[in-house]
């Protein structure tokens, strides 16, 4: 008698220089692998007694599946209340906002109202996870303007992003915006070219 044992197939993702960042095509469906066993039965009276495996084989291998994303920079270019801007970069993500008030620290502590780099806390200042968006970087938020990644916070995980303000004119934000990364594009090496879908928005 036979008996049959599929082997999972595993996801491997690959870049594709012709196909644009942020997308996605399926470029081998793969196919799962076979294994067969041959069993010699013993019956007595109709009843199955014992087996012995007498054959196993490897009827053939499981394929890989494979997932290619894009690497591939495009520039496009959007009109804003303050002119055109040219992104590479088109990111939905969910926006807060805060002040050195409001970001945790006593007015005492000795980096009270001090950024990741540095620099004092203001408005044009962006607080970013530094594995989705690089450090420097430029933005263009609707609603915000301009402003450069120059702050980081244990709450900005993935596609969330911190807007700073001056300390007397705060406004409060918590919604889904798509933002604009603005050129010049910055070295690939710092590029994450695949995001984690994480937080999710709620439709």
């Amino acid at each position: 008698r036979g008996g049959q044992a599929r082997d999972p197939r595993s996801v491997r993702r690959e870049p594709d220089p012709e196909l644009e960042i942020d997308n996605e095509r399926v470029a081998h469906w793969g196919r799962e692998g076979a294994r067969r066993r041959r069993y010699r039965v013993h019956y007595e009276n109709g009843q199955e007694m014992y087996r012995v495996e007498v054959e196993d084989w490897v009827a053939h291998e499981p394929i890989d599946r494979i997932i290619n994303y894009g690497t591939k920079i495009v520039l496009r270019e959007l009109e804003t209340p303050n002119g055109t801007v040219t992104y590479w970069r088109k990111i939905r993500v969910l926006v807060t906002s805060y002040n050195a008030p409001t970001a945790g620290k006593p007015p005492d502590h000795p980096t009270y109202g001090i950024t990741r780099l540095g620099w004092k806390a203001r408005k044009g200042i962006i607080a970013v996870d530094p594995r989705v968006i690089p450090l420097l970087q430029n933005i263009y938020v609707p609603g915000y303007g301009v402003g450069v990644a120059g702050d980081t916070g244990s709450a900005i995980q993935w596609k969330h992003i911190d807007l700073c303000y001056d300390d007397h004119n705060l406004v409060h934000w918590y919604r889904w915006e798509d933002i604009y990364l603005l050129t010049p594009v910055p070295d690939r090496s710092t590029i994450a070219w695949t995001i984690p879908d994480l937080p999710q928005e709620r439709r």
